[in-house]
C-alpha cells in the first residue's frame, strides 16, 4: 500500500514540475514599443528594430505600436494602446523627432510636457510596469531627400534633438523611470532617406535596445 502511495506521490510531483516549467515557458514577458514611422518600420517594409528584437529574443514578446508620422503631441493614441496592453511588463515611448521640424526650444518643451502625460496615463492603467522613455535617433541633413527637406527636417531638427535628449534624461529622473538615448545608435550612413534608418540602422537599434536594456538582465 505504502508503495503505491510512493508511486501516486512521485507521478503527482512530476506533473507538478511539467505543469510549473510549461508555464513559465507560455507565460513571456510583454514589451509594449509605442512610437512612430521609425517604430513602424518605413522604408524597410515594417522590419523594424522591434522586428529584429521579436526574431532574435523570442523569449520576450515585443508588440510594434508604432505609426508613421505620429507625433508626441499625439499623445492620446496611446489610451488605446494601454487598454489593449493594460497587463504588460514594460513600455517603450521611442517619440518626438516629428514635433521638431525646423525644431525650436518651445517645440523641445512641448514634447517634454506631451512624453510626462504619457508616462503618467501609463503609470495610472499600469503602476507596476516599467516604463523606459527613448531620446530619438538623429538625422542626416546631408542625405535627406528633397520630401523631407521640404518638411523642414534641418540642423534646427539636430539641435532639438540633442535637446531633447537632455530634457528626456532629466523628466525620467523627475518622473523615476527609465532613459536610453538613442541619438547615435544609427551610423549616419544607414539611413534611407536622412530621417528614417535603413535595414542595417534598425539592426543598430534593436542592438542597443538589447545590450542597454536587457543584456544584462537575461
Amino acid at each position: 500500500m505504502k508503495f503505491k502511495q510512493l508511486i501516486r506521490l512521485g507521478i503527482l510531483s512530476l506533473v507538478g514540475i511539467f505543469l510549473v516549467a510549461f508555464t513559465k515557458d507560455q507565460i513571456k514577458k510583454q514589451v509594449v514599443c509605442f512610437g512612430d514611422s521609425i517604430t513602424f518600420g518605413a522604408k524597410v517594409d515594417g522590419h523594424s528594430w522591434v522586428s529584429y528584437l521579436k526574431e532574435q529574443h523570442p523569449e520576450i514578446d515585443f508588440v510594434n505600436a508604432g505609426r508613421s508620422g505620429r507625433k508626441t503631441a499625439d499623445k492620446k493614441e496611446l489610451l488605446p494602446v494601454l487598454e489593449k496592453y493594460s497587463n504588460a511588463d514594460e513600455y517603450l515611448i521611442f517619440l518626438g523627432v516629428n514635433d521638431l521640424k525646423d525644431g525650436t526650444d518651445s517645440m523641445v518643451a512641448d514634447c517634454v510636457n506631451n512624453m510626462k502625460w504619457m508616462v503618467e496615463e501609463i503609470k495610472k492603467v499600469n503602476p507596476n510596469a516599467k516604463i523606459v522613455i527613448l531620446s530619438p535617433t538623429y538625422i542626416n541633413t546631408k542625405t535627406m531627400d528633397a520630401v523631407n527637406v521640404k518638411k523642414l527636417y534641418n540642423e534646427n531638427t539636430k539641435k532639438s534633438l540633442r535637446h531633447l535628449k537632455k530634457a528626456y534624461h532629466h523628466l525620467a529622473k523627475q518622473e523615476f523611470v527609465g532613459f536610453l538615448s538613442l541619438l547615435h545608435a544609427v551610423n549616419k550612413n544607414n539611413f534611407a532617406d536622412g530621417l528614417h534608418p535603413n535595414a542595417t540602422g534598425q539592426k543598430e537599434i534593436a542592438e542597443l535596445v538589447w545590450k542597454k536594456l536587457y543584456l544584462v538582465k537575461m
